[in-house]
């Protein structure tokens, strides 16, 4: 019984720091580490229209997605251009830490995982899209950089441009590479106002002509 009491006694500050997981029915999914999500999208083969896209079915039977669309779906861009996309809810949090947001008490969010394409769609995915809608004095963990989540996944990283965007964020992009793995980009950017903070994250399967938008390379 003693035995009983001790072990217990050490669960406690497990059982404190688990939130419950908004939406409820994300509960149930595994959490990955930033850097291990990453490393999944570097461990899939080059799509079959070539080396700078993904299939658009890449982890459709994956049970730690929750996928909300369809099929592939598309919307109209702000310069009357397309953007295909699929779109899935996953968990995700960055070096341990997960983006908080209040309900009846404070609950881990899920995050938003969109699968993208602005040429033609039958070409595949051209990057993956990973937000979490954390913004307002009602969440927490909002800005979560990815260094340290890289290194936990021991992949190798080069900052290669930055960019202020507005008065307070920037965009600052990375190139990603594991032996044997497939080498891809990704840009993060954060923006902060009166209202809060944000960031999210975009991972590019060649490299973009601008990754930063502005701003010269390093």
């Amino acid at each position: 019984m003693r035995k009983f009491f001790i072990c217990l006694f050490l669960m406690l500050p497990l059982i404190s720091n688990a939130y419950p997981v908004y939406p409820k029915e994300a509960e149930l999914l595994q959490s990955y580490e930033l850097g291990e999500f990453i490393k999944m999208f570097m461990q899939v083969p080059v799509g079959a229209s070539g080396k700078g896209y993904i299939d658009w079915d890449t982890y459709a039977d994956n049970e730690n997605f929750i996928w909300e669309t369809d099929g592939v779906d598309s919307d109209e861009t702000e310069d009357n251009g397309t953007v295909y996309f699929r779109k899935a809810m996953v968990r995700i949090n960055v070096n341990g830490v997960k983006p908080l947001v209040l309900k009846k008490n404070w609950s881990e969010m899920a995050w938003n995982v969109r699968y993208l394409a602005y040429d033609n769609p039958k070409f595949g995915v051209e990057s993956v899209y990973i937000d979490n809608e954390c913004f307002a004095y009602d969440t927490q963990n909002c800005v979560l950089p990815p260094q340290k989540s890289f290194e936990k996944a021991n992949i190798k990283y080069k900052k290669i441009c930055q960019a202020d965007r507005m008065a307070s964020g920037k965009i600052v992009g990375y190139e990603l590479s594991l032996d044997r793995f497939r080498k891809v980009y990704l840009s993060y950017e954060t923006s902060a106002g009166s209202g809060g903070e944000s960031a999210f994250y975009e991972l590019h399967f060649s490299k973009p002509k601008k990754l930063c938008d502005t701003g010269e390379e390093e």
